[in-house]
């Protein structure tokens, strides 16, 4: 028996390698893309593959499938992926991709449980990204992607074995899942899913993060966390699992359990408006519900097939988006990161190690919730969007990037250190100074930004905000905001490449 499995080659012939079918939206998304030509950049391209675990697992297969041809290390994240096969190449290689829907066209069933597990797994990788920032893994992605195929195995089983998943389904109401999965499958389900993945050649790292029964480490215990709360908000969100779920977290993240279950639900509101388009509920309808008995799930054959709506996710999320509120501040982690970049002013740090500090105080200490720090390009002439903290893989917020010589706000800002406040009692006089494309990547929230400069050299520029609900900035946070950024600058000067 190896891994858990009694003979592996009858599944893995089904579920290994192959030309492996995406989601619709994922094939009509990258077919419009590549009709832009040179216009398109590998963001637009991940943002797409990252929300189908399907698309991602054959772009990780393939480009991991190079490396036997050209000397590198495996890859594990779809934007390393994508450099190493090379945008053109990729528009080439994928510009004919079947659809699951076609795929499962005759099979309405099996087609409802894809819809599922999908829904389970954006959400999954949607909150495992957020815990893998505020734990300042500056590999976050890496945590996303083993979250978006935590479920990999069972979509596989739903284009290649449809009549088994749904066996598998209608078993694991009878009896446990481990004796449900033993008696159709041969073995537990994760062994499989080891197999699985190293057929598909995952890299070795993914994998080991999703064999969540070895002893665990920072990464498992946030992946662990994802898939359980997941699971158990499916019955809704007052189980009592999810009170351990959020206090496993607390002790990883140092903060509160209530804090964690902000962040949480926040996610879940995020993860429903972002994934609206998936035809199955999200995690997030079910907040608005008061704490009682969960109703008997019905037969997936006594269902009757309703895909769920943009408008009815918006629903869910906008009644749930009272209970959210941004992180809260903890003026000690504040004075830490003024006092690591202190200890720091002697080059000991890397760049990224040094910038990890300063998005610690602002998002933990200050509770700023989308953090964003500009660098200025290698030829002088621009200021590009380089680490950010609590914005979302699909925000236009990533794509932020200024003319060093522009002439509007943040152009200015530019021309010596220097912060500043916009809000509603200066909006109509400064607003307008901002260039409409970036009005467009930021949005029409409050906001801070100032500029950080090493003596008279600029370094970069660093924005933050609170979203775009109902959480206010403040004089006092202001204060603090830019007394961080000062100290930034000082550090960043000082701070080694990498």
């Amino acid at each position: 028996m190896a891994n858990g499995i009694t003979d592996p080659k009858p599944w893995l012939e089904k579920l290994g390698p192959s030309q492996v079918a995406v989601f619709r939206r994922t094939a009509r998304l990258l077919a419009e893309l590549a009709q832009q030509g040179d216009k398109v950049n590998s963001n637009d391209i991940a943002n797409v593959i990252l929300a189908d675990p399907l698309m991602t697992l054959r772009i990780l297969h393939d480009a991991n499938a190079l490396r036997s041809k050209r000397l590198g290390s495996e890859t594990g994240t779809v934007q390393h992926a994508l450099m190493r096969i090379g945008v053109n190449a990729f528009f080439d290689k994928y510009k004919e991709l079947a659809t699951v829907e076609e795929a499962l066209s005759s099979q309405p069933m099996a087609l409802r449980i894809a819809y599922r597990l999908l829904q389970r797994s954006f959400h999954a990788s949607w909150q495992a990204r957020d815990f893998a920032a505020l734990h300042l893994d500056i590999q976050a992605e890496e945590v996303e992607v083993a979250a978006l195929l935590g479920c990999i195995t069972e979509l596989l089983l739903c284009l290649a074995a449809p009549e088994t998943i749904g066996k598998l389904q209608r078993l694991r109401r009878k009896k446990s899942a481990a004796m449900a999965e033993l008696e159709l499958l041969g073995s537990p389900l994760d062994a499989l899913q080891q197999a699985v993945l190293a057929a598909w050649q995952m890299p070795e790292e993914l994998r080991e993060m999703l064999a969540l029964g070895q002893q665990p480490r920072p990464r498992q215990i946030m992946l662990r966390t994802a898939f359980e709360i997941d699971r158990w908000a499916e019955q809704g969100w007052w189980h009592e699992e999810l009170a351990a779920a959020y206090g496993d977290l607390a002790e990883l993240l140092g903060q509160l359990p209530q804090q964690v279950a902000r962040i949480v639900h926040s996610n879940a509101v995020h993860a429903a408006r972002a994934g609206a388009w998936i035809p199955a509920p999200a995690a997030a309808r079910w907040l608005p519900m008061l704490p009682g008995a969960w109703p008997h799930e019905p037969e997936d054959e006594e269902e009757p097939h309703q895909e769920a709506t943009p408008a009815a996710s918006a629903k869910a999320a906008t009644a749930a988006d009272s209970s959210m509120a941004h992180p809260v501040p903890n003026k000690r982690i504040f004075e830490e990161s003024l006092k690591a970049i202190e200890n720091h002013l002697d080059g000991s740090l890397t760049l990224t190690q040094m910038s990890a500090q300063i998005l610690r105080g602002l998002h933990s200490g200050l509770g700023l919730s989308r953090i964003l720090f500009a660098m200025l390009t290698p030829d002088g002439t621009r200021v590009k969007s380089r680490f950010t903290l609590g914005v979302a893989a699909d925000d236009p917020l990533r794509h932020f990037e200024i003319k060093l010589a522009a002439k509007d706000m943040f152009g200015q800002l530019m021309s010596r250190m220097q912060g500043v406040w916009l809000n509603s009692s200066n909006r109509g006089r400064m607003w307008p100074l901002v260039h409409p494309n970036l009005q467009q990547l930021i949005g029409e929230g409050d906001f801070y930004a100032m500029s950080l400069f090493a003596g008279n050299k600029p370094i970069g520029l660093i924005y933050a905000d609170r979203g775009h609900g109902n959480f206010d900035l403040d004089p006092a946070t202001y204060t603090d905001f830019k007394l961080l950024c000062l100290q930034a600058a000082r550090g960043l000067a000082k701070a080694k490449p990498g």
